[in-house]
């Protein structure tokens, strides 16, 4: 990656890890971000960092990087309103947030008549990439591959990344992973409600040990219902679980090729009936909203 500069557009939670991990693997990394307070925290691990765009594109060199870690709904107009008078024919734009796959599509053709590489990186690890390592998938003009696989596989755990193909296939591809995701934490926090409302009188940590290893059902999701049951309190969280978009993305995308994605589909409207007040104390509700506090540091509601 010699003579390459990256910028990280977005200090927020996966973006901040995105520009320290390639920090300490010695690429020449900025970060940068609208507001100071994310730019004060980043910049004590050494990253270069600013609220003033100009001052810290006039520092790059080289290959130009622009590695946008923004929510999938600014996208296009930070592209548009703030990017384009800075990018130039040539430049590399990897988009590593959870933008809808047809959306990257688009504007990876839309940039291509400007002569500018656009590459969707799907990120998945949550709070915990920065160190141990983050799952890429990537998809864009292989052209531009060559210049971004090194950061990628800088911030990879080691071989857990690919490049998948024609841009927006990365994008799809970490899509389908939330869908997945979805299936999985209900089908486990389904079972340990029934656990819970057994005659057993259960002790649900004890329960999650033995599952954790040698068992069919071993993983890192149960590694965190594990944290939960030791550490959480359940009593007190609100059987409320949001969603950012991609499990409805992956039904939507069953329905179009009609694949039967029954499981995925109910563990969504399992996450739209949360928010009735009615279901807030559905104890399965309080264990994926808890995990997904973990893994990803989404914010739980207290009752």
């Amino acid at each position: 990656m010699n003579n390459t500069s990256i910028i990280v557009l977005g200090m927020g939670r996966m973006g901040s890890q995105v520009a320290k991990r390639l920090h300490v693997n010695t690429f020449t990394v900025l970060g940068w971000n609208r507001s100071e307070a994310p730019v004060l925290e980043v910049e004590k691990s050494g990253v270069i960092a600013s609220t003033n765009l100009d001052e810290l594109i006039q520092k790059m060199t080289g290959q130009r990087i622009f590695w946008i870690m923004l929510p999938q709904g600014i996208v296009d107009a930070f592209l548009q309103e703030t990017l384009a008078s800075y990018l130039k024919a040539g430049d590399i734009v990897v988009d590593g947030g959870n933008s809808f796959y047809k959306d990257s599509m688009r504007r990876g053709d839309e940039l291509a008549q400007k002569g500018i590489l656009f590459c969707d990186c799907g990120t998945s690890g949550g709070i915990h990439g920065e160190k141990n390592g983050f799952s890429l998938m990537v998809g864009g003009p292989k052209e531009a591959w060559s210049h971004i696989e090194p950061a990628i596989k800088a911030l990879s755990a080691g071989d857990n990344y690919a490049y998948l193909g024609k841009t927006g296939a990365g994008h799809f591809t970490k899509m389908v992973h939330n869908g997945i995701e979805y299936g999985m934490m209900e089908a486990i926090a389904e079972g340990y409600a029934v656990l819970e409302a057994s005659p057993f009188t259960l002790n649900l940590s004890d329960v999650t040990r033995t599952y954790q290893t040698g068992s069919v059902v071993r993983s890192w999701l149960i590694d965190l219902c594990k944290e939960i049951f030791d550490h959480d309190d359940i009593a007190h969280t609100a059987g409320i679980i949001d969603a950012t978009g991609e499990g409805e993305w992956t039904v939507n995308a069953g329905k179009e090729f009609g694949v039967d994605v029954r499981v995925i589909e109910d563990s969504y409207r399992v996450r739209q009936e949360s928010q009735k007040l009615e279901n807030q104390e559905k104890f399965s509700n309080k264990i994926v909203a808890l995990m997904r506090n973990h893994f990803g540091g989404h914010r739980t509601h207290t009752k």
